[in-house]
């Protein structure tokens, strides 16, 4: 499934069950076994909101554990915007034959199987003004050789993906429960790296899919004067690629989608 074809998934799916369920097809399609969803802005929860596609068996160990207070990913996933991986994480050092807690925690999610995972994090704001967080893994059961090689072909569509996500997700409990909250970022993310008119709306059309062709037609403009636009944009982003541009402006709230 390409990425067009995911994110229209995405923004058909009717219900959570149903978007559940088609986030599981899309990172199936590359390469992971499931996903877990979790909030991550209730830290003193025992059991903040969850859900996902793993085995009902991780989720029973996860919660006898305790392991939500010392998961070592989502306490990183508390304090940055940039997606990252678990073997990134820096674990504290064994004491003796004690294991430190964050040790335990990923030491289990071995034992399930898990070879590595792939987290998103995302802060947004509520129409309320209120912050929300939340911390996304896929499951990566398969050699960590085929891991690091798709790492660095599609990290930048992934966190595409949940983004899109993120604000599906929030549509349906909005419709549900007659209070639509939309997914607002801090005030100041805009500010802190202007983009023109001009680059924002490269950028915006570029998040729905169109070509630098079609842009120009939009807009009635070259293509090389919106490839140059995009090309400005993607440097005072410092994103690697458009899709990364893309996600990055979607996430600081420069553009909409």
């Amino acid at each position: 499934m390409g990425l067009d074809d995911a994110i229209s998934t995405i923004e058909t799916s009717a219900t959570m069950d149903e978007l559940r369920r088609s986030l599981h097809r899309i990172i199936q399609d590359y390469g992971f076994s499931g996903f877990g969803f979790i909030d991550a802005g209730r830290p003193e929860l025992d059991l903040p909101y969850h859900t996902g596609t793993y085995p009902p068996a991780w989720e029973r160990t996860y919660i006898q554990n305790d392991f939500v207070h010392c998961d070592p990913a989502l306490a990183r996933s508390r304090r940055t915007n940039t997606p990252f991986t678990w073997s990134s994480l820096k674990l504290p050092e064994r004491n003796g034959r004690k294991r430190p807690p964050e040790v335990r925690t990923m030491d289990a999610a071995r034992e399930f199987g898990f070879k590595d995972g792939f987290v998103v994090p995302l802060h947004y704001r509520d129409r309320f003004g209120a912050v929300h967080s939340s911390s996304t893994v896929f499951f990566w059961e398969d050699e960590p050789q085929s891991f690091d090689k798709l790492m660095n072909r599609s990290r930048h569509e992934l966190h595409l993906v949940m983004i899109y996500w993120v604000q599906r997700a929030m549509d349906i409990v909005g419709r549900d429960q007659r209070n639509a909250p939309a997914i607002l970022k801090p005030a100041d993310a805009a500010a802190t790296i202007k983009l023109t008119g001009r680059e924002r709306e490269a950028m915006a059309w570029a998040a729905r899919g169109k070509t630098v062709a079609d842009t120009a037609q939009i807009l009635g403009l070259s293509p090389e004067t919106v490839e140059g636009f995009i090309k400005q944009a993607l440097r005072k982003l410092d994103a690697s690629n458009k899709t990364h541009g893309v996600a990055k402006s979607i996430a600081l709230g420069i553009i909409d989608f």
